[in-house]
């Protein structure tokens, strides 16, 4: 099905194609959601045709080969980065037309050793773009260095270090997440006290993503509830009967709190200690639909979840070296933020693909 010998267009592919000229431009570039379907239907009537948009072209003919590194802690079904694997095996079916490869490095987001030592394997291969999930700042900071004297482009996933060069941000805005999370218990009626339950790491220091969230948190009590007592305790990840017994403890020498927030994706530990328990008419905030999280929040015993897209995000985020590398396109945006959902017993049922 070739056209004539005049000049063809994108506005030609959209007409074939059937669909907006903005939805062609989102597949040649790579930017943005567009459905299997049409993304398939709009790829076969450019070779059809023959329409060969000058970046395209040059990308195609080229044979350079590139090497796009992902620096991520260990995905594991049913943990907030085992969303992310989707994600990583969408963008490597979606970019098999490119001489590219698309690599994972694993750490252990307990263990800054682990993150060092991937850092450490990261340097040691040819690598021409590196996607970081920057849960260690110092750390982070010493990647950085290395990675800017190769020139080498990189992007943030989910928490980003300030004062660097990074290409563009992909994540929920960490900061004001935890004002949101504030606004949502304070605003319903004054609170004496909160806890403030995070994750024992050992002698890792806290990740970045949590420091910030609870950063913001704290900047909105101390200007809407500045008498509000806090208390912070700190559970295992793994451990259920070492949490069982803190939370005993916890609770009977503190009967007046009924508010508890995590500024993770664990708040499903709490919600279970709670429904074996049989302890009711506490309100628990915490973050990420993971199905643990989702199964408490339809119990009753969570009652607010602050989601994010984590798909798109990770979409998103290789795409945007992909068009660096192969495109030479920049991201529009250094500043990518993802929506921020309020999930709630009454509204879950309509957000099972976040």
């Amino acid at each position: 099905m070739k056209e004539s010998s005049k000049k063809i267009t994108i506005k030609d592919v959209a007409r074939i194609a059937g669909v907006s000229i903005g939805t062609v431009d989102r597949v040649i570039h790579q930017r943005g959601e567009v459905s299997t379907k049409n993304r398939d239907l709009i790829l076969r009537v450019i070779e059809e045709i023959g329409y060969k948009p000058n970046i395209y072209a040059s990308a195609l003919a080229s044979n350079k080969h590139y090497a796009i590194y992902c620096l991520i802690p260990i995905m594991l079904n049913g943990e907030y980065w085992g969303l992310a694997k989707s994600g990583i095996e969408r963008t490597i079916e979606e970019n098999r037309q490119h001489h590219l490869s698309i690599e994972v490095l694993e750490f252990d987001q307990f263990d800054v050793n682990s993150f060092r030592k991937a850092c450490e394997e990261l340097l040691d291969n040819e690598v021409d773009a590196v996607l970081i999930a920057p849960m260690y700042h110092d750390e982070t900071l010493s990647l950085i260095e290395k990675l800017e004297v190769r020139k080498i482009p990189y992007v943030f996933l989910d928490s980003k270090v300030d004062e660097t060069n990074y290409l563009a941000y992909y994540g929920m805005p960490m900061y004001e997440s935890g004002t949101l999370a504030a606004s949502l218990l304070i605003n319903v009626h004054p609170i004496d006290e909160i806890a403030i339950v995070g994750i024992e790491r050992g002698n890792s220091p806290h990740d970045n993503a949590t420091l910030k969230r609870k950063e913001g948190f704290m900047d909105y009590l101390a200007q809407h509830a500045p008498q509000t007592i806090i208390h912070n305790e700190l559970i295992h990840p793994y451990d259920t009967q070492y949490n069982a017994n803190l939370l005993t403890r916890f609770f009977a020498a503190h009967p007046n709190v009924h508010h508890i927030i995590t500024f993770n994706s664990r708040i499903h530990l709490l919600a279970e200690y709670f429904e074996e328990n049989r302890i009711q008419n506490h309100t628990l905030l915490g973050f990420d639909m993971l199905d643990r999280n989702v199964a408490a929040l339809k119990k009753g015993y969570i009652r607010y979840l602050i989601a994010q897209h984590t798909e798109t995000q990770i979409v998103q985020s290789i795409n945007s070296l992909v068009n660096i590398l192969v495109f030479s396109i920049p991201p529009t945006l250094r500043e990518n933020y993802m929506p921020m959902d309020i999930i709630v017993k009454e509204n879950v049922e309509f957000y099972k693909d976040i």
